[in-house]
């Protein structure tokens, strides 16, 4: 592919005169708009990179190395080698926030030799994109690594001041904001920084297939470290690790919009066929075949597309007997199943790792297709050492493999591996609903998980709107369009039975509402206080906005292409926070709306255009 010209910036200081190798270099590598760079050094022999966002520095001069058992590689290193390439292309996802992902950067690898008599080889791959920069380590195959083992990989991230980050140590926990010299001991990722007037992300990207998740440690001043999430990685005679990415914005929205950088940097589709994975709305049933056929009369009608059997259906979750392949007596699967596939609903059931672990994964998902089940939830999974990671890809690639779609519960953050395996069409690693507002999840944390957490990609947020928890219906409708799912969760602790005989108009948002998109943008918004997000779909925009704090937000419909709009708005009712009012109005692109809205309520707007026959007169 063609090279562009002005993207590289490499400065041979001195080449070595026998054996091909430069005693130093430096290399700068800076994305298509210019706006990232990402630059490398050998400092002393030890291998640097910085990273500058419009000319600012961001990280400064930060080390990388990894720390090998055995007969470790060496401290210093010499460059034998640079290699380049760019890309200027386009993916369109099987599931995405957007109908097709950006995808163009300009790369440097620069291979390094020990400058000890073993001469070994270590590759890093620097990348700049217009939404960030990222960098790996490769070990080729070579002499002298018959079996690698890394104790530790220690890739620093320099930040130029003592800058706060939105801490969780745990994927469903809440946020903490604390300077980075107060942070406690770990965070997991992706882990969202204010760097004075910029937002940075650091993120984890590609395949962890045979690598362990990545945490990130308080190091020294101002400084943050990679360590895995437990134990040490194995490989036979090569090892990749995953993409170490850095994301720089203006606005944390931007951050948001841009989660696709990490599927950028993970390895195409590798299924053959995708024409079965079906994104969906979904609705949990109780443990009962009438339950189940009452959840499907409902989504039939209301263009839902899936219904789902929870924890419990082959017997009590935690309990190492329950067989994957049995059913509870008050669920007929079978008829379940018909009924369901009559009504062109598909049907998406629990497995945990424990099940998936003591019983023959291949036979069990084989049996769930044969019997006509859609789906799997994947719950109780383990996330944190490599082993971990091949035992969950195993399942993915399993899953795939009886073509049942993957939602995975309860710990997992994704790293664009979705584009590799697009049946993974959301995961949870997320506090939502199952939290109450008052019980560690109020509306404070809720904005700031819908921008720290929402950059690693889809989260499984389970709204809900009857149940209890429920302090505003309206702010419930929004979450639909916030939190980006192409499974999309809704009614979590709500029954059919709740519904029966009675009315709830404001529905229709949520009846009209896909979980796909063909656009995405981040209207406005504040870490913690306030959202709004525009999704499009064909000609039609869904918006919802949530807030902390009581306040009126105007909403500009600059998103809105040229034509005359009816704008459907589903608002908090002012006298009561669990009613939902309803009005309509005309506006284009130059229109505006204003939403006013209690401390921890929302707003949700449908925005069609207004055909000939229904256009209102001037």
């Amino acid at each position: 592919m063609p090279i562009l010209p002005t993207f590289l910036t490499l400065c041979l200081i001195a080449i070595a005169p026998s054996g091909g190798a430069l005693s130093a270099t430096e290399v700068k590598v800076t994305s298509p708009s210019g706006n990232h760079a990402i630059h490398f050094s050998l400092i002393e022999g030890v291998p640097h990179y910085s990273v500058s966002y419009q000319g600012t520095v961001i990280l400064a001069d930060s080390g990388l190395s990894l720390n090998l058992a055995g007969d470790a590689l060496g401290e210093r290193f010499v460059v034998k080698d640079t290699r380049t390439e760019s890309m200027q292309d386009s993916w369109v996802p099987v599931a995405g926030s957007k109908s097709s992902y950006p995808n163009a950067y300009n790369e440097c690898v620069v291979q390094l030799q020990e400058t000890s008599e073993q001469k070994r080889r270590l590759d890093l791959s620097f990348r700049a994109y217009d939404e960030g920069v990222a960098f790996r380590y490769t070990i080729p195959k070579q002499q002298g690594f018959a079996a690698i083992e890394v104790r530790s990989e220690d890739s620093l991230f320099q930040f130029t001041d003592d800058h706060f980050v939105y801490w969780d140590d745990y994927p469903q926990a809440e946020y903490t904001k604390v300077p980075i010299s107060e942070m406690p001991d770990h965070s997991i990722r992706p882990l969202l920084v204010e760097a004075g007037p910029h937002f940075v992300a650091i993120a984890e990207a590609g395949s962890l297939e045979h690598y362990a998740p990545m945490m990130l440690n308080r190091s020294g001043e101002n400084q943050l470290v990679t360590r895995f999430r437990s134990g040490t990685v194995s490989a036979t005679d090569s090892l990749v690790t995953p993409w170490r990415v850095v994301m720089v914005a203006d606005h944390p929205g931007t951050l948001v919009e841009n989660h696709y950088l990490l599927q950028n940097l993970s390895a195409p589709c590798a299924l053959s066929d995708t024409s079965w994975i079906r994104p969906g709305k979904v609705w949990r049933s109780g443990l009962t075949t009438g339950g189940a056929k009452a959840i499907i009369d409902y989504a039939a009608t209301h263009k839902y597309q899936y219904v789902h059997y929870d924890a419990g259906w082959y017997g009590p979750e935690r309990d190492a007997k329950s067989n994957p392949l049995t059913v509870i007596d008050p669920i007929d699967m079978q008829e379940t199943i018909r009924y369901a596939n009559e009504h062109g609903i598909g049907l998406i059931c629990y497995i945990n790792k424990i099940a998936m672990s003591q019983y023959d994964l291949d036979e069990t998902f084989r049996t769930y297709q044969q019997w006509g089940i859609r789906g799997v939830k994947m719950g109780f999974v383990d996330w944190r050492s490599q082993a971990d990671m091949e035992f969950l890809f195993n399942a993915i690639k399993t899953a795939a493999k009886y073509q049942l779609v993957v939602d995975i519960h309860d710990n997992f953050r994704l790293t664009g591996i979705e584009r590799t395996y697009p049946h993974l069409l959301t995961v949870e690693g997320i506090l939502g609903n199952e939290e109450h507002a008052d019980r560690g999840n109020p509306p404070k944390n809720v904005l700031t998980t819908s921008f720290a957490r929402m950059i690693a990609g889809a989260g499984d947020y389970t709204p809900c709107y009857l149940n209890g928890r429920v302090v505003s219906r309206s702010f419930q409708l929004a979450l639909g369009v916030v939190f980006f799912s192409p499974l999309q969760y809704l009614h979590w602790y709500d029954q059919a039975d709740q519904y029966a005989e009675k009315a709830y108009p404001e529905l229709e948002f949520w009846k009209e509402m896909p979980t796909t998109w063909d656009d995405s943008k981040v209207v406005h918004g504040s870490i913690g206080s306030h959202m709004t997000i525009a999704r499009r779909k064909g000609d039609r925009w869904f918006v919802g906005t949530i807030v902390n704090e009581a306040r009126s937000l105007e909403v500009p419909l600059d998103f809105l292409g040229p034509g005359e709009f009816t704008a459907t708005v589903f608002a908090e009712d002012p006298e009561n926070m669990k009613l939902v009012t309803i009005e309509s109005r005309q506006v284009n692109s130059a229109s505006s709306l204003t939403a006013t809205m209690s401390a921890g309520s929302g707003c949700a707007i449908l925005i069609s255009p207004t055909s000939a026959a229904t256009k209102q007169p001037n």
